[in-house]
């Protein structure tokens, strides 16, 4: 559940609205205690808005509160005067020796939360951004066995069944992971329980359990349902180590695609680690295509890279699965990208039908409509392009600006390809030190996106392994931009 608030700057908006985030953050699975505390950064920094954003005039204040697991966000935004919180440094010395405690709000909500972020964002006012990771008070359930004791059966089980996820098979999903993969699995919100069965129960992911006759959890399999589109992710897999070289993977994916298209989904995505290309051949085996190789998108690999001298991000191939009869795509292709994309869509022949206008029609809108998106946990940031409309380089200016001084990996801008002039964006950002990561097929309203982006770690390109021939090639394309746009580093 999701929720937005518009509100007065007023004092007496703060108590409801601090009551109103308790009782989010509890009923979205937050232990109390930390509900309490994400609550009271709120209550802070909603106070200090009021007192010093709008001392004289009065004002509006926008909240956004946002489910995304392992971690809830919320967003504020208001137009009052304008602010520098470097300026505002918290000193344990002073507030001890002379009663001053200026900068102690701030202090205080950075304490109370996991991440929180300050945005100028100039004309369109200052944005706020609260974070708080999901926990569990324990994991004494969990408890890993032993290799002969019952998930390992004394002989080879041969026959399986496949049921559909229910949110009563979240404990057994978080045993299964925590045994095969003890606490090292990427998707880190599956070590909790009541956070699968609340995806599961709210709609957020569906997927597939593979059970032993004897009726032990032997793999899982699930989607991730897209906010905004009509496609998923698929992803959060396991077969546990007894039970592997079975054929479960390709039996489950077989069984999430025909899940997918029953529930209408018209495509999915599948994002492969570039550390080994296992991942990438299953799904290559399926049909999928790959489209975009997103760089430094998460957090260190555990490859060292001797010339750089620190462990470099993790990658990930883009592969993508259309899931309808008649995939038919009116595009507009950037001048300076037009080879390339052809080359990925031509994957897509068999249901891909891509019309080009042979004259892109004027750049009408009168707003550029961009929204920001953060990967707390792998210091990346995706700015989503609805519109481009006239004031686009003024927009995009504006937001970068925003994010200058914030300590990222990346950057990503998903710029859109129906029906829209796109190609002096694409120089703009080629000016600002992005390249090209790929396309990004229905992922907005199932609309098609090329994704561009700015790496602000050193890469090392021998570090990432590709599959396929499109991959390669778009891996080679995009080494070849980072070497020319970056060589002077």
């Amino acid at each position: 559940m999701e929720a937005y608030l518009y509100l007065e700057a007023h004092i007496k908006a703060i108590e409801p609205v601090t009551d109103f985030t308790y009782k989010w953050c509890t009923s979205m699975g937050m232990q109390p205690d930390e509900a309490a505390r994400f609550s009271l950064a709120v209550d802070e920094l909603l106070t200090d808005m009021i007192l010093f954003a709008y001392p004289d005039t009065d004002g509006y204040m926008e909240l956004w509160f946002r489910y995304s697991l392992p971690q809830l966000e919320i967003i504020i935004q208001e137009s009052g005067e304008p602010f520098a919180p470097d300026n505002y440094q918290y000193s344990r010395k002073k507030a001890l020796d002379s009663g001053d405690f200026e900068g102690a709000g701030l202090e205080l909500v950075r304490n109370l939360t996991d991440h929180f972020l300050f945005l100028n964002r100039g004309r369109d006012g200052k944005e706020f951004r609260l974070a708080k990771q999901l926990t569990e008070q324990s994991y004494s359930n969990l408890q890993k066995e032993e290799t002969a004791g019952p998930d390992a059966p004394k002989q080879k089980e041969t026959e399986y069944t496949l049921d559909s996820v229910t949110k009563e098979d979240a404990e057994d999903i978080a045993k299964l992971i925590y045994r095969s993969y003890d606490y090292s699995y990427s998707k880190e919100d599956l070590y909790f329980p009541k956070q699968n069965e609340l995806a599961i129960e709210h709609g957020k992911k569906f997927g597939t359990i593979v059970r032993t006759g004897s009726g032990r959890p032997a793999g899982y399999f699930a989607v991730i349902k897209a906010p905004d589109s009509l496609v998923g992710e698929v992803g959060e897999a396991v077969v546990s180590p007894p039970h592997r070289k079975q054929g479960l993977m390709k039996r489950m994916m077989g069984r999430l695609i025909k899940m997918s298209r029953e529930r209408g989904l018209q495509g999915l995505y599948g994002l492969a680690l570039t550390v080994h290309t296992i991942s990438q051949k299953v799904n290559h085996s399926f049909g999928f295509g790959s489209t975009a190789l997103l760089v430094a998108v998460t957090r260190g690999s555990g490859h060292q890279d001797s010339t750089a001298g620190n462990t470099q991000p993790k990658s990930i191939l883009v592969d993508f699965l259309p899931l309808v009869d008649q995939w038919n795509r009116t595009i507009v292709l950037p001048d300076r990208y037009r080879g390339i994309l052809r080359q990925i869509y031509r994957q897509f022949e068999k249901t891909c039908t891509l019309e080009e206008p042979a004259t892109p029609g004027p750049q009408g809108q009168s707003e550029t409509e961009m929204n920001l998106e953060f990967t707390y946990k792998n210091k990346t940031a995706t700015v989503v392009v609805s519109s481009i409309g006239n004031q686009f380089i003024t927009a995009a200016e504006s937001m970068m600006r925003s994010l200058a001084e914030v300590d990222l990996h990346a950057i990503y801008f998903d710029i859109p390809l129906q029906d829209s002039p796109n190609s002096e964006a694409v120089e703009w950002l080629r000016r600002n030190r992005f390249i090209f990561a790929g396309l990004m097929p229905m992922n907005h309203r199932e609309q098609d996106y090329l994704r561009m982006q700015k790496l602000l770690v050193p890469i090392n390109f021998d570090l990432i392994e590709v599959y396929s021939d499109t991959a390669r090639n778009i891996k080679t394309f995009i080494k070849d931009e980072y070497n020319a746009v970056y060589q002077e580093q």
